[in-house]
């Protein structure tokens, strides 16, 4: 009777023994997996802000493609290997 009861004590040692390495692991887990989403949060946030700098400076250079187009078209000479001060000047500008 008393081997029983102690294999049942010492059943029950292993048995918590177990379950606190499993939460353990489990805590350690879930600090990882937290650490992993806050540093993924903060380079999505990156990715956004890298995104709307993009946008920004692709709607810049659509806008100056757009002027320099308008202002080819108003070249009075467009076949010229040279342009006149003026020309120059408004390119310039533009650019």
């Amino acid at each position: 009777m008393i081997l029983l009861i102690l294999g049942g004590i010492y059943g029950k040692a292993t048995i918590d023994a177990n379950h606190r390495n499993e939460i353990a692991q489990l805590t350690e887990t879930l600090e990882l997996t937290k650490s992993t989403l806050a540093t993924e949060k903060v380079a999505r946030q990156g990715d956004t802000i890298l995104a709307t700098e993009a946008a920004k400076r692709q709607n810049v250079l659509k806008l100056k493609i757009g002027n320099l187009n308008q202002y080819v078209e108003t070249l009075e000479v467009t076949g010229a290997v040279c342009l006149d001060g003026t020309d120059t000047e408004r390119l310039r500008d533009l650019w």
